[in-house]
């Protein structure tokens, strides 16, 4: 009896100090995919995030992360609603994750739907982070699915005093001068912004086209829900 007590305890021992020493799922390929990185491809990114997440091996914030970037991983590939479901899960996990919130905002804009619902996940990863230039241009972008232009010019205005050389938000910020009716101030941020990244157009032209609904649309639907983030 007590060499088998021995034998069990020493079992014990042994499997506490393999769970101990073995690594973190941070440590793991698996992570490594997932986070992406030079020449790792996002169909990679997102069998590495799979692999994680059929692992077991992370929870809480860790899981949380996963799920935001699988989901950064699906907007590589433009397949935003994915993306959006991947944030869900993770800002169901972890309330406070303003980079969740702030691309969950971003891709339900891309899409023209749910507007109020964007609006309410930028100006909660605003308050979590403000100032947050990437956020500031995703909200930009919504009051622009709404017609909103003007508001809209004020969240690019503050998006480049934090990024001057963010060719995407200075063309952005050009459609919305000429939505409002300021033609040659348009003019020259979208010529501004053409110098600085001859792909800025067409990465603006690629989103503006990629909303499910429609864009007037949107903006009928949703006017109101965007009003009470204004008054």
């Amino acid at each position: 009896m007590v060499r088998r007590s021995c034998g069990a305890l020493l079992a014990a021992i042994a499997l506490a100090v393999g769970v101990a020493c073995a690594d973190p799922v941070t440590a793991t390929k698996q992570w490594a995919k997932c986070q992406g990185g030079e020449g790792i491809w996002p169909e990679m990114r997102v069998a590495g995030c799979n692999d994680v997440i059929k692992s077991g091996k992370a929870s809480g914030g860790d899981l949380a992360k996963v799920y935001y970037l699988r989901g950064n991983a699906y907007l590589a590939r433009s397949e935003y609603m994915k993306a959006i479901e991947d944030y869900d899960r993770a800002i169901e996990i972890q309330k406070d994750d303003a980079n969740a919130l702030s691309e969950r905002c971003w891709s339900l804009a891309v899409l023209g739907i749910e507007l109020d619902s964007a609006l309410s996940d930028c100006n909660e990863a605003l308050r979590l982070r403000a100032g947050d230039s990437e956020t500031l241009g995703a909200r930009g972008f919504t009051y622009m699915r709404l017609g909103l232009y003007r508001t809209a010019i004020l969240d690019y205005d503050a998006a480049l005093k934090v990024k001057a050389d963010n060719a995407e938000h200075l063309y952005a910020r050009g459609m919305a001068k000429i939505r409002a009716g300021e033609q040659e101030a348009g003019e020259t941020d979208l010529a501004a912004a053409r110098e600085a990244d001859a792909k800025a157009e067409a990465a603006f032209e690629r989103v503006d086209q990629a909303n499910q609904t429609g864009f007037w649309a949107g903006v009928a639907s949703y006017w109101r829900a965007a009003m009470k983030w204004i008054y």
